[in-house]
């Protein structure tokens, strides 16, 4: 099959899909908005959280079913890609890698975080070993990035991939935090080895 043809079909079947049509039926950026719609079905912890970054938030849909919680008074979204306005959410183009940029970002937060979210992943190159490696490498930055501003006790949830690397960061986020759950949410295209882990009660 060559590659205009594997764009075609990836094109019809993404047009096909119901999260897809969902997605511009209640005006959500991306079909995403469900997976975090169904970790908090399944955990319950938006309504509880009051400041929460996302990290990787492009195209912000994910900001957009955060801004649905009045109890929650300060979104701020990170992502290297450009992300068009949000009323009442603060966006910052830059790498969540870039210590000092950040640390700029949050000069006039002094509190830390309730919550961290991710939905951050890695080019893809087919290569397992590679994409894993890569998977571990963006785990290791947001742990950095909720070692500087997740508050002790906080929630972390993060997007990761099914492979040789999982259970090695699996330890290393049980070191961090006091619980940990893998959920994969009913959007998650079936054939992906996407998953999603839920980080309870940072150890600060």
């Amino acid at each position: 099959m060559t590659k205009v043809n594997k764009t075609s079909n990836w094109v019809r079947r993404h047009s096909e899909d119901t999260f897809v049509k969902r997605s511009k039926q209640d005006k959500y950026r991306s079909r995403a908005a469900y997976k975090l719609k169904a970790i908090d079905e399944k955990y319950n912890f938006l309504k509880k959280v009051i400041s929460v970054a996302d990290l990787g938030c492009a195209p912000g849909s994910w900001l957009q079913v955060l801004k649905e919680f009045k109890n929650i008074n300060f979104i701020v979204g990170i992502d290297l890609l450009n992300v068009e306005p949000i009323d009442g959410v603060y966006i910052a183009e830059q790498d969540i890698k870039d210590y000092d940029s950040y640390t700029q970002l949050f000069e006039k937060k002094d509190s830390k975080l309730d919550l961290v979210l991710s939905d951050i992943a890695p080019n893809i190159t087919g290569i397992s070993d590679i994409d894993q490696s890569n998977f571990s490498y963006i785990a290791i930055d947001i742990l950095r990035f909720c070692r500087f501003k997740l508050k002790p006790n906080g929630m972390l949830v993060m997007k990761y991939f099914l492979g040789s690397s999982f259970e090695t960061t699996r330890k290393t986020l049980n070191n961090n935090f006091s619980k940990i759950n893998v959920f994969k949410p009913a959007s998650s295209k079936k054939k992906s080895n996407e998953v999603y882990l839920i980080c309870i009660g940072f150890k600060d």
